[in-house]
Formats: structure tokens, C-alpha cells, sequence
């Protein structure tokens, strides 16, 4: 009999968490982190994994894996436990929300010299909760939390910027990543009508690019600069202008990435009632994904002179990272098709 549930257990694919940390951690920190163990095990054994440990995976899938419509929701796990000491969040290249991530196991061993008993009558480390109420007093903006006596709120400690919007992992992650218990009335930042002011201009030069690749870096100003927002501004402002930006997005995804084909004359044009200007759709699915990328290849070649292939290859690159950030393809097609477009372009 034990046999047979030996078999039968070797048949059910596992993922190894480390067991001290079932009495240390809340119920969202534990599936988290063993979601991101799993994540870890696989881009190892499919030989992805960075030369610093580092893994990606996309916030929306985070996202799905706890029936959470909310994506804030899923940053503040992730933050807890990095502010917990278990994990690194890397800003991706660009700042967007397609962040990679590192566990930090020399954390984790510190559990394991820990008994049981002394870990179940420690406090349980928490997930840190946004603030749920916005009181307006005296013009003064604050928040306030629900009351809940297992309620922690997740506090930032770096002094950010507005002016220094950089990607750089010093500017993302806050530096002393203290959970801290706060009761009270959070008031207005000094650096609110700032942020604002700053959000509120770049999401307007946003909206007015026509150059759709130049839309993507600016795209990514405006996540980094709303990452670091989150301290000064309340989180239901965050999320409207999360909601504009996405907007934004999709109707420049919908109106494409125009290319000027400049071996097309305007002798052409008119003998066969062309036009010099291909325009690159967004993609639905991997497949439609594909097509458009053959095409775009065949038109290059024909169309664009090899002289500004090289310029072209680095756009596409963009292009093809951004369609993976949107988790239209996954991280290998991504992959395959940028060493393909460089095969073709840029040899």
C-alpha cells in the first residue's frame, strides 16, 4: 500500500517550500513565495534563469494565480516580502511592470536553525494592506486605514524624486524595507502637487506621440514615475491614471507602428496605387503574432534599404518586448523571433 502511494505521489509534480516558513508567513506571503519558487525551478531547468538567480515573470500572472483583479493587491505581496528580506524585485529594462525577480535563500536559512513552537508564538509577518479610506481634511489629503487588528501598512523610506525618473534599482525599491504598524492619519506629501503636476504632463505628451516606438519609452517613463508616486499619492489617484495610461495604450496599439517603406517612389505609388508606409498591427495571439512579424521581415527586405536595417532591427526588438510585456507571446517565442529578426536585419 505504501508503495503505492509512493508511486502515485512521484507522479504529482511538487514544488519545494521550505517548511519553517509555513509558521512564519500569512496564507498570500506563503503562496507567493512558492509561486516564485516555482517560477525560479523552471526558468533553471529550462537553463533562462540570470547569472545573478534573477527570473521573470509577468505581474498579470500573479495576478491570475490568486483570482486577484486588482494589481496593486499583488505589488503589496510582492513588497511585503521583499521588504520581509525573501525576495529582490530588479526593474526590468524600461521600468514597465514586467519586473524580474530574485530569492534571496540566505534569508530563508535563517529559519531553519528556528523551532516551530518559537515560530508559532512569534508574530506572524503579514501582508501589508493599502489604505482603504481617503478623509479630506482642512485641504489636507490623507488616508486612513481600516481598522484591523492584523492590519500592517507598507511604508517607503526613500526620499523619490519626481525630476529623477531613472530605472535604476535604487530608485524602484525602497532602501531601508521597513514594514512598519501605523494607526494613523498619513498626511498630505509635500511632493503630491509635484507628482501630479509631472504624471499629468507626460501622460498628455503621451497621448499626443505619433512615433509609436518613441510611445513605448514613454510608456515606461510614466510606470516608473507612478512606482514612485505611490508614496505621495493616494492609491485610488494611482489607479486612475494606471486606467489612463492603459487607455492610452491600447489606442496606440490600435492604431499600430507605421514604417516608412523608402524604396517605394512616388513613381511607384502612382503607377500602382501603393502607398510608402507599412503599418505594423498589434497582435491577439502568438499566431497572429507570427504572420505579422514574417510580413514585416518580407517588406524590409523589399521595401526598406538595407542601410537602415540595423535602426529597424533595434525598433523591432522593441516592438517584439513590448508584445511579451502585453503577454501576448511567451518569454522563448520572444526570444526566437528577436534572434531572428537580427539574423535577417542586422547580419
Amino acid at each position: 500500500m505504501f508503495n503505492l502511494i509512493e508511486m502515485e505521489m512521484k507522479e504529482i509534480p511538487f514544488t519545494r517550500l521550505p517548511t519553517k516558513l509555513i509558521y512564519a508567513l500569512d496564507s498570500d506571503l506563503l503562496k507567493m513565495l512558492a509561486v516564485l519558487i516555482q517560477q525560479e525551478s523552471y526558468w533553471i531547468e529550462h537553463k533562462k534563469i540570470g547569472d545573478d538567480g534573477s527570473f521573470y515573470k509577468p505581474i498579470k500572472e500573479f495576478a491570475d494565480s490568486f483570482r486577484k483583479k486588482n494589481l496593486q493587491d499583488v505589488r503589496l505581496i510582492l513588497q511585503t516580502l521583499q521588504a520581509s528580506g525573501f525576495i529582490h524585485i530588479i526593474s526590468s529594462k524600461g521600468g514597465k511592470q514586467a519586473n524580474y525577480y530574485r530569492i534571496c535563500w540566505d534569508k530563508i536559512a535563517t529559519y531553519n536553525d528556528m523551532k516551530i513552537p518559537q515560530l508559532i508564538q512569534s508574530p506572524m509577518i503579514r501582508t501589508a494592506k493599502r489604505a482603504s479610506k481617503k478623509k479630506v481634511e482642512d485641504s489636507t489629503i490623507s488616508y486612513q486605514q481600516k481598522e484591523n487588528d492584523s492590519t500592517e501598512s507598507y511604508q517607503h523610506n526613500s526620499e523619490l524624486i519626481v525630476q529623477d525618473c531613472t530605472t535604476t534599482i535604487d530608485n524602484i525599491i525602497n532602501k531601508n524595507n521597513n514594514i512598519t504598524i501605523d494607526n494613523s492619519v498619513i498626511t498630505k506629501s509635500p511632493l503630491y502637487d509635484e507628482y501630479k503636476k509631472r504624471i499629468e504632463e507626460l501622460l498628455s505628451d503621451y497621448q499626443q506621440e505619433s512615433n509609436y516606438i518613441i510611445s513605448l519609452d514613454k510608456y515606461s517613463k510614466i510606470e516608473t514615475i507612478l512606482e514612485l508616486a505611490q508614496k505621495h499619492i493616494p492609491t485610488s489617484e494611482i489607479e486612475e491614471y494606471h486606467s489612463q495610461l492603459t487607455n492610452i495604450s491600447t489606442m496606440h496599439d490600435r492604431a499600430g507602428w507605421n514604417i516608412k517603406l523608402d524604396n517605394i517612389t512616388e513613381e511607384m505609388m502612382k503607377k500602382y496605387h501603393t502607398i510608402n508606409i507599412h503599418n505594423v498591427k498589434s497582435p491577439k495571439s502568438p499566431q497572429q503574432f507570427k504572420l505579422i512579424v514574417n510580413d514585416l521581415l518580407d517588406k524590409a527586405c523589399l521595401y526598406i534599404d538595407c542601410g537602415h536595417w540595423e535602426e529597424l532591427a533595434d525598433n523591432v526588438e522593441k516592438w517584439i518586448t513590448h508584445q511579451w510585456e502585453r503577454d501576448i507571446i511567451s518569454y522563448d517565442l520572444q526570444q526566437e523571433t528577436i534572434d531572428k529578426v537580427y539574423t535577417k536585419l542586422a547580419s
